[in-house]
């Protein structure tokens, strides 16, 4: 082995990608050999200083991918893929470990941007290996397995994935938590409007979409917790330019009143990943959306409640004993209700996650 190629991360402005790769590399650097990150967005990644935590950033060239939209069927956007990705692909030879680190990146139609680097790897001699991931079990199609089963080590982060990929002959599969579960909270000076006690709340605009009613859910549970707290944080965890939580969260602001507004306390931009969790932890609870968002609340022991709509949100709790606080999206109604049952709950379920994780970071 003399080098690992990372690939399937999209952008440090996407926050649970960053807080993979930030836990992921302490590992990573054991090996003792370069490590190169393949990205969408270097930019973002040295906005928020991912550049100085590997050895190489690798952009992609995403002015190819109307061309790989345009591509008819799966062996011809993989073609086009491989163009997008090429000078990535170009480091690739029978030394070097190629890993998936892009989470549920198969969870998504274009995941044939994962198989490329897959089969350059197997066609070279290198090794595949996908690290940290979720995949939706009905989703594995014939191509989908085939794939799947060629690959050197699937690490799998919740069972429900690990149980469906065994059950398609892939692996050889390894249960082992995401690596965000290992970021340590970065301390940083409180932001402007953080006051006495707290509670965080995040919401998705991918959410918002798939549930006509639940701006409205995510409403009345906000005020519930005003109620009980002094300040309410609103937490974005992902700020792409088509996929941003800030714009949900300020959706859900203006339901609130001006004196419930008043109370609410806004995350400074810069803040990377660790920064948020560590805002996190300062909260006796969490409502939120967002995978990552769940994660930094879990294994800093602060109750959480998740509005769920995949196997990834699914597998975490039921891994961690804390099914009953993950809630379908189909079920948003029932929001409200259940977040005054975790506040009434909390105690108990702090102690229970801060139990699960008393000797550090899950690993």
């Amino acid at each position: 082995m003399n080098k690992l190629l990372l690939y399937g991360h999209g952008g440090a402005y996407n926050h649970g990608a960053e807080a993979i790769l930030r836990g992921s590399l302490p590992l990573l650097r054991k090996a003792g050999v370069p490590i190169l990150l393949s990205t969408h967005f270097p930019g973002q990644d040295r906005e928020f200083g991912l550049d100085a935590l590997v050895d190489r950033l690798i952009p992609a060239d995403l002015s190819l991918v109307p061309a790989e939209r345009a591509a008819a069927g799966f062996a011809q956007k993989e073609r086009a893929a491989a163009r997008i990705y090429r000078e990535a692909l170009a480091e690739i030879d029978s030394e070097t470990v190629c890993i998936g680190i892009g989470g549920d990146n198969y969870c998504y139609p274009n995941w044939h941007r994962q198989s490329v680097f897959h089969h350059t790897a197997k066609e070279r001699g290198g090794k595949s290996v996908l690290w940290g991931c979720s995949i939706q079990p009905e989703l594995i199609c014939g191509r989908m397995e085939e794939v799947l089963r060629a690959h050197d080590r699937i690490y799998a982060r919740e069972s429900l994935t690990a149980d469906a990929l065994r059950a398609h002959g892939a692996g050889p599969v390894v249960l082992r938590p995401d690596p965000a579960f290992s970021l340590r909270p970065e301390p940083a000076a409180l932001p402007e409007g953080f006051a006495g006690r707290a509670a965080a709340v995040n919401l998705s605009p991918l959410m918002l979409r798939r549930s006509g009613r639940l701006l409205e859910h995510f409403a009345e549970a906000a005020r519930f917790l005003l109620g009980k707290v002094d300040t309410l944080v609103l937490l974005p965890h992902v700020l792409m330019p088509t996929d941003n939580d800030q714009e949900a969260l300020d959706a859900l602001r203006a339901c609130l009143s001006p004196a419930e507004r008043a109370r609410t306390c806004t995350v400074p931009r810069q803040w990377n990943a660790a920064q948020r969790k560590y805002l996190v932890s300062r909260c006796e609870l969490l409502v939120c959306c967002r995978t990552h968002a769940s994660i930094a609340g879990y294994s800093c022991g602060v109750p959480t409640l998740v509005a769920g709509y995949s196997v990834k949100s699914q597998g975490i709790g039921k891994d961690l004993g804390m099914e009953q606080w993950v809630l379908p999206l189909e079920e948003s109604e029932r929001l409200p209700a259940l977040t005054a049952a975790l506040w009434e709950r909390r105690g108990q379920v702090r102690a229970a996650l801060q139990g699960r994780f008393a000797g550090g970071a899950e690993e």
